[in-house]
């Protein structure tokens, strides 16, 4: 077995080299049925835990049968579902047509929450008849 080292890490396609992760890895994930608020929350950690947001998905989709066109508001909160201070916001422009989809994808995030506080990311509202929301996000954390 290769010596893990940081010359041997380095290397694109070592064999046996190290998988580094975050301490305290998570991740959440919706997808609801047509016409309901996508909601994912992480419960507050304990004591002295802070949440650390580093990958935020979301999206929301037209149906079989064209939705009525939306604009959506995307909230990452620094507490459960509806309460607390948004940490931040996207806003999602659904197209009246059958199949149109809007989404965020980012990555490479460190939006840190509160000590001992839940983390949530949801949309504002459903979208409407005809359409679906899904939200993900992930992160790890800390205390």
């Amino acid at each position: 077995m290769a010596e893990a080292n940081a010359a041997t890490m380095s290397q694109p396609q070592q064999s046996g080299a190290l998988l580094v992760s975050e301490p305290g890895a998570w991740a959440v994930t919706h997808a609801p049925a047509a016409n309901t608020q996508a909601s994912a929350s992480k419960a507050a950690g304990g004591a002295n835990v802070c949440h650390v947001c580093t990958a935020v998905s979301a999206r929301i989709v037209g149906g079989t049968t064209a939705p009525a066109a939306v604009t959506a508001t995307l909230n990452l909160r620094d507490g459960a579902s509806g309460a607390g201070n948004v940490l931040q916001s996207w806003t999602l422009a659904l197209a009246g047509a059958i199949a149109a989809k809007d989404e965020v994808v980012l990555t490479g995030l460190r939006i840190v929450g509160s000590p001992n506080t839940a983390m949530t990311l949801e949309f504002a509202a459903a979208g409407g008849a005809n359409t679906f929301e899904s939200v993900n996000f992930s992160g790890y954390s800390v205390g």
